[in-house]
């Protein structure tokens, strides 16, 4: 990872990102309810935080290093409560942050000496130095943090299927004056507020208007449980409140 810049405009920072590796494994337990009621009675243990785990899961190093051995890039291993692990050689994960100061990575696609690829910024951090707010929103998902670039949008759309889940397979493509786009799933209070704050109203109103056709088709669907999932309020009352 080479610490460099250049003059292209960055429209997102983020604080992690996933990447393969192509040495590290991944371990799952063998689906079947027999095998999900065994883990509960012998590995399972309860967790005080949301991403945090207590199970005592098994310890898979001397697995790995044998089926290694052979060559193996997949095994199936049982252990001594009869539960029934299968692993897998390559993995997506999560990288971490680059340093302790957690300095920010942004994505060059088309650098001039290196293959297309993440970059450390020298110049933010997720704690001491973010993004500036008079240009950047930080959006939270799923314990990943984004700083966008809300200010110089220049067009938006809002994506939907209708099903039996509100936000969940929606997301909001934001457009700049280059053709850079960036996409949003989900969690979308902290972007209408970011959006609101750099004067974009009008692409605001442009995503109630397609996300009120959505909340619509929802209340009128002829299926139970995609008519449940209707909030009952406009995308104005859901986001703006009484404003």
């Amino acid at each position: 990872m080479n610490r460099k810049s250049n003059n292209r405009v960055i429209r997102e920072y983020v604080d992690d990102y996933i990447e393969y590796f192509p040495e590290r494994w991944r371990w799952q337990l063998k689906n079947s309810i027999e095998q999900s009621d065994r883990y509960m009675e012998t590995r399972a243990r309860r967790s005080k935080g949301i991403y945090q785990s207590n199970d005592l899961l098994p310890d898979f190093y001397s697995i790995e290093r044998d089926a290694a051995r052979f060559g193996l890039r997949s095994v199936e291993w049982t252990d001594f409560f009869g539960l029934i692990w299968k692993g897998e050689k390559g993995v997506h994960a999560y990288v971490g942050a680059p340093d302790y100061k957690g300095s920010l990575y942004y994505y060059d696609p088309d650098d001039e000496y290196d293959e297309p690829g993440y970059r450390i910024s020298d110049c933010y951090d997720a704690y001491e130095h973010q993004p500036p707010q008079d240009t950047y929103t930080r959006i939270t998902r799923s314990g990943v943090n984004r700083w966008i670039d809300t200010k110089n949008v220049v067009d938006i759309s809002y994506s939907y299927i209708v099903e039996n889940h509100l936000f969940k397979d929606t997301h909001i493509n934001l457009i700049y004056k280059d053709g850079e786009k960036l996409t949003v799933y989900s969690e979308y209070t902290d972007l209408i507020n970011g959006l609101l704050i750099h004067g974009n109203k009008a692409l605001v109103k442009k995503v109630f208007k397609t996300m009120n056709e959505h909340f619509a088709k929802l209340r009128d669907s002829d299926r139970e449980e995609e008519r449940k999932f209707y909030p009952g309020k406009t995308a104005e009352e859901m986001f703006l409140g009484d404003d």
